[in-house]
């Protein structure tokens, strides 16, 4: 008998909605350093989804300045008070509701798992996972570490149903690393463009659409 597939959803910008964290982290810093040319929320936001680095939005070349900011970045990106500006996207319950029955895994690239935990608990959402699993963007280059771990640790192989959910390039690398179906969102931190690039199995613009891809596989 074939084991029960596994989810694998990424967190943010997947399930969670983290754009304006990221603008306040990135606007308080620019404020400490005395920058220039901040960018408006949606030039910041557009200009994250075509691709381009917090740091290559600076536009400047003073490595110090650089430094400075990459460094404050780590600081503050993933502490509580910026985690407050994190909000469930409009369907993210309805969605895990329309999973309940699946085995779901949180796959996120974060450095502070105690922070982690405490915003799922927070957003009311910790208790829909199996598993939640995390890996530190500064060491990893992608999140087959933390999949393989788990699978040995809990003596359980990715099926040919398994599949890996998520906005980046990053998820969609992974799951061809691990021959797992890719389903790539493209109302999160990449344009649908970008995607495309990497070829992902499936590329959505909502949600809901998610819900029927699984329903058919």
């Amino acid at each position: 008998m074939e084991s029960k597939r596994i989810i694998i959803l990424d967190l943010d910008e997947t399930l969670i909605d983290t754009s304006e964290r990221h603008y306040q982290v990135y606007c308080d810093i620019n404020r400490i350093l005395n920058l220039e040319n901040l960018k408006s929320k949606v030039e910041f936001w557009d200009m994250k989804r075509e691709g381009i680095s917090t740091v290559e939005i600076l536009d400047i070349v003073d490595e110090n300045i650089l430094n400075k900011f990459y460094n404050l970045w780590i600081k503050n990106i993933e502490s509580k008070k910026y985690l407050i500006y994190d909000k469930l996207f409009n369907d993210t319950l309805k969605f895990l509701s329309a999973l309940n029955k699946e085995s779901l895994l949180v796959l996120t690239m974060r450095n502070n798992r105690v922070n982690l935990i405490w915003e799922l608990k927070k957003l009311g959402i910790y208790y829909e996972f199996k598993s939640i699993l995390s890996c530190s963007p500064i060491t990893n280059i992608d999140k087959t570490i933390p999949l393989l771990e788990y699978a040995k640790k809990n003596g359980q192989n990715f099926n040919k149903n398994s599949i890996i959910i998520g906005d980046s390039e990053t998820d969609i690398i992974t799951g061809k690393k691990l021959k797992l179906k890719t389903l790539a969102v493209s109302y999160g931190i990449r344009t649908k463009e970008i995607l495309l690039l990497r070829k992902p199995d499936y590329c959505v613009e909502d949600m809901c659409e998610i819900i029927d891809i699984l329903k058919k596989n």
